[in-house]
């Protein structure tokens, strides 16, 4: 079935790989664009996969945005983690519909979309962050991508308080010392259930994994992930 652009969604509007926007579509107003202005009741009605031109006759493609798409256009007040890590630890952490998983180092909320989208309709992403306004702005982000529905936020720091939760099926930090929160990650997780998480440096992994081993954890591994693009032309 064709599905129809409303109001309130988001669009991909796709001139190419250099030019797009993603974009919340309103009742009324415009979007611009260096190759011109968009009238969103030019989108409105629109079906994904439809097309729009602006007054200079540049066509810009209606595409259903990826969670790509999204983890990549939060508002940024922090680096993000990015698709490329997010898909690789979804896989070896088992998240599914229904799981309940905890995130320290809400950031911009990025790595919570990703969650919460997974954990839908059932689960639960319970984001802990230590800054007042890093949270505010992971919440936001959230709220704009209609998840909320599946996140609790917390401004507070588990390395002296411990987690509110338990029995969770996975925990991920995206912290400078992740070290400090082995053992509350340890209490909160389920008997056998991942814990992962994203360091930067050699030295922070020396340490992470040196107090993963001292809480008992077991099947210890650290990745790299590399990505490379190409630049696809007609020949």
């Amino acid at each position: 079935m064709p599905e129809v652009i409303k109001a309130g969604e988001y669009v991909l509007l796709y001139h190419s790989d250099r030019i797009k926007f993603l974009v919340s579509v309103q009742e009324n107003g415009s979007f611009s664009t260096h190759r011109g202005n968009i009238d969103f009741r030019q989108i409105t009605g629109k079906e994904y996969g439809d097309w729009v031109e602006t007054q200079y006759g540049t066509r810009f493609y209606l595409l259903k945005p990826t969670l790509a798409d999204l983890a990549l256009k939060v508002k940024r007040t922090t680096t993000i983690v990015y698709p490329k890590d997010a898909g690789y630890m979804l896989l070896q952490t088992m998240i599914f519909p229904g799981a309940r998983v905890i995130e320290v180092g809400s950031g911009s909320g990025a790595l919570t979309a990703v969650l919460a989208s997974f954990v839908r309709p059932h689960g639960r992403v319970y984001s802990y962050e230590r800054r007042p306004e890093f949270s505010a702005n992971a919440v936001d982000n959230i709220r704009r991508y209609k998840l909320d529905d599946v996140c609790e936020f917390f401004v507070a720091d588990p390395v002296e308080q411990g987690f509110q939760q338990t029995d969770v099926d996975a925990v991920f930090l995206d912290v400078p010392e992740p070290w400090a929160l082995v053992r509350a990650a340890r209490q909160a997780l389920k008997s056998g259930y991942p814990l992962a998480g994203l360091v930067p440096t050699f030295e922070q992994l020396r340490r992470f994994t040196s107090a993963l081993s001292a809480e008992g954890f077991i099947r210890i591994r650290a990745r790299e992930i590399l990505e490379r693009g190409y630049y696809l032309r007609e020949t």
